[in-house]
């Protein structure tokens, strides 16, 4: 990857510079809102979390009894399909945004978004992920104080958006699971011989932060990069599989001592 050349004004005053071959389009031509409610409730019901995206709700239940929801009913819930954009207007500003991968329901406080033909959502999820549209959310949603704020769809649809061509987008997308494929063999790695780390936090999280938001707002060049196999690194991780059981179980000898 290299250092984009031949740029052009954005004219978005909080954008900067982007490369000749990428459009500006306000959001409205990208996506539209859509809320088909369920007359069921039978459907998945799914949650939404800043950190982990568009999530199956009976995924997170910690044991049988605990309850998916406090709802008397579901039935009026929003139906979400896949590849379509979940947002939670209240929490816009601070990322609570994401694709789903999952057909489902979830609550009517959330706006569920159809991505028009020719655009890839999951570049969108990472664009609208970068800070300097979270600010841009912040910027247009209405309300007295912070706890207060809503982004209503038609303040979203006039927020302009750097647009790659899709084949560019789709690369963006490969490379950036490709790099987040990398990280994550790497936690892997370091935990086996370090400990259990925090993906969320440290260089590690800064660096594919920064690399993502490099990607989206154009300023490296993917367009030639070959993205090679990770089989040789994942065959070298299985090598010390071992080890993340004998690290188990001294947490679990240790947590049974300190319980006696």
């Amino acid at each position: 990857m290299k250092k984009r050349d031949n740029l052009k004004p954005s004219n978005i005053s909080w954008f900067g510079d982007i490369p000749n071959e990428w459009e500006i389009k306000k959001v409205k031509h990208i996506l539209y809102e859509v809320s088909n409610k369920s007359e069921t409730g039978l459907e998945d019901l799914l949650s939404l979390s800043q950190y982990t995206g568009v999530e199956l709700k009976k995924d997170k239940k910690k044991n049988e009894n605990d309850n998916l929801t406090n709802a008397m009913s579901l039935v009026g819930y929003k139906i979400v399909n896949k590849n379509q954009l979940v947002i939670n207007i209240m929490l816009a500003w601070n990322g609570s945004i994401a694709i789903s991968a999952y057909n489902g329901i979830i609550s009517p406080a959330y706006c569920v978004y159809q991505f028009r033909n020719n655009f890839n959502p999951k570049f969108f999820e990472y664009l609208f992920k970068t800070e300097i549209y979270k600010a841009e959310f912040k910027r247009k949603s209405t309300g007295i104080i912070e706890s207060r704020l809503r982004l209503y769809s038609d303040q979203l649809y006039n927020i302009h958006c750097v647009v790659p061509p899709l084949d560019e987008q789709n690369k963006i997308v490969d490379v950036i699971a490709f790099k987040q494929k990398q990280i994550q063999n790497l936690i892997k790695y370091t935990n086996v011989i370090f400990g259990k780390t925090n993906p969320k936090t440290g260089l590690l999280q800064e660096y594919i932060n920064t690399l993502i938001f490099n990607l989206v707002t154009g300023k490296v060049d993917v367009r030639d990069f070959e993205i090679p196999e990770l089989d040789f690194e994942t065959k070298e991780l299985e090598e010390f599989s071992y080890l993340e059981k004998v690290e188990d179980e001294i947490v679990e000898v240790e947590t049974n001592i300190e319980n006696e």
